[in-house]
């Protein structure tokens, strides 16, 4: 779980002195720079261990959106806001609930110490008394949390790849054909074809068909960016390809479809992947009402991997789904999921990096998209 980037106390305490020298003759303004101080030496508690990491801007303001809810939530729940945070039977939705408040508490003193400087004013004082109330109460409540840890049972995870039983061989050109006169009828497409998550999709997809001099025919080809890269985690990009002439009717709908585009190219964007995984949803649950899974877009990406994975190439599955470590994929789909004569047979899979524990293969090179 990423945590944030904190600043030294020493950096935080410049400021609160600063303030309290400027103020030191307004009582009212002391007792708010003895309550910031209070503030700042309660974020020892809360540092995480071990070295912070950063977080993008998205992860950011998710984390303080989701603070945001909680602390809400606290408010008028019996057991405040811990027992809001306890109230999952999932780790990961714990621990991820913990960073958000966290991040939430050292970017709130940093707001502070833009504003102290302007608390002269009585509005701006009793706000910030206000403010420095709540996030005492939220410190105190995350340094709780932290010492006692988990309390839930813990709910066995239930693999979403269980989704795929029971679905007929034909479910992913079924759920195309009945999106197809929809504006995601290309996103379907694409997320069938390369397996992609609806966050890839809304980055941007590029597809194409060119010839290939080294199979000597023309290929349907695809580029993705990749989502959830880190230092050590993601392929940042990669590269799928299928012979332009495979029967496969979801290759012969999309070489279809770019046989009408200029230069035989599109790019496949969607607005909000969050939509997107709603409207599968839709779609699966008008097409087969009695299945007792949700089908989601996830279930693209289990089916995509288990139709790699039954070729016999286990690492082709891995850089496909836009991994670096083989182990992951084992959460992706298995062979015998595939579909016999509706399994997807790429020709080509490449991405930017390795795939860990394979250091014997040669690096890959991904293909970038063609130049108009």
């Amino acid at each position: 779980m990423d945590t944030p980037v904190i600043a030294a106390p020493e950096e935080h305490r410049k400021w609160s002195d600063a303030g309290a020298a400027t103020t030191a003759s307004l009582p009212a303004v002391e007792q708010l720079v003895a309550t910031v101080r209070t503030c700042l030496d309660t974020l020892s508690a809360i540092r995480p261990k071990g070295e912070p990491t950063s977080q993008s801007a998205a992860t950011q303001a998710e984390y303080l959106k989701l603070a945001r809810q909680l602390i809400r939530q606290g408010n008028s729940a019996d057991g405040g806001l811990v027992a809001v945070v306890r109230n999952t039977g999932r780790p990961t939705t714990f621990y991820k609930r913990l960073a958000a408040l966290r991040y939430h508490c050292f970017h709130s003193i940093d707001v502070l110490a833009t504003e102290l400087p302007q608390a002269l004013d009585a509005t701006i004082q009793e706000r910030l008394q206000a403010s420095c109330h709540e996030l005492l109460m939220t410190m105190q409540a995350l340094i709780s949390l932290q010492r006692q840890g988990m309390t839930q049972p813990r709910r066995k995870r239930r693999s979403k790849r269980q989704a795929l039983r029971g679905l007929p061989p034909t479910w992913r050109e079924d759920l195309c054909a009945r999106g197809v006169r929809g504006k995601y009828a290309d996103a379907l497409l694409i997320s069938a074809l390369t397996g992609a998550r609806p966050a890839e999709v809304a980055a941007g997809i590029d597809a194409w068909v060119e010839f290939d001099d080294l199979l000597g025919r023309d290929i349907l080809c695809l580029y993705v960016t990749g989502a959830k890269v880190k230092a050590n985690q993601g392929q940042p990009s990669r590269f799928v390809a299928y012979s332009a002439n495979d029967t496969h009717p979801l290759i012969a709908a999309l070489v279809k479809r770019l046989s009408s585009e200029p230069g035989k190219k599109l790019r496949v964007q969607i607005a909000k992947a969050g939509n997107f995984t709603t409207e599968i949803q839709r779609l699966g649950r008008s097409l087969w009402r009695d299945h007792g899974h949700t089908i989601t877009a996830t279930c693209f990406r289990h089916q995509w991997s288990a139709d790699v994975k039954a070729s016999g190439d286990g690492d082709a599955a891995s850089r496909g789904l836009g991994h670096r470590s083989a182990k992951t994929r084992r959460h992706y789909g298995t062979a015998h999921q595939a579909r016999g004569g509706h399994a997807l047979r790429p020709v080509r899979i490449e991405a930017n990096l390795p795939v860990k524990a394979l250091q014997s293969q040669a690096r890959p090179d991904v293909r970038a998209p063609q130049p108009e």
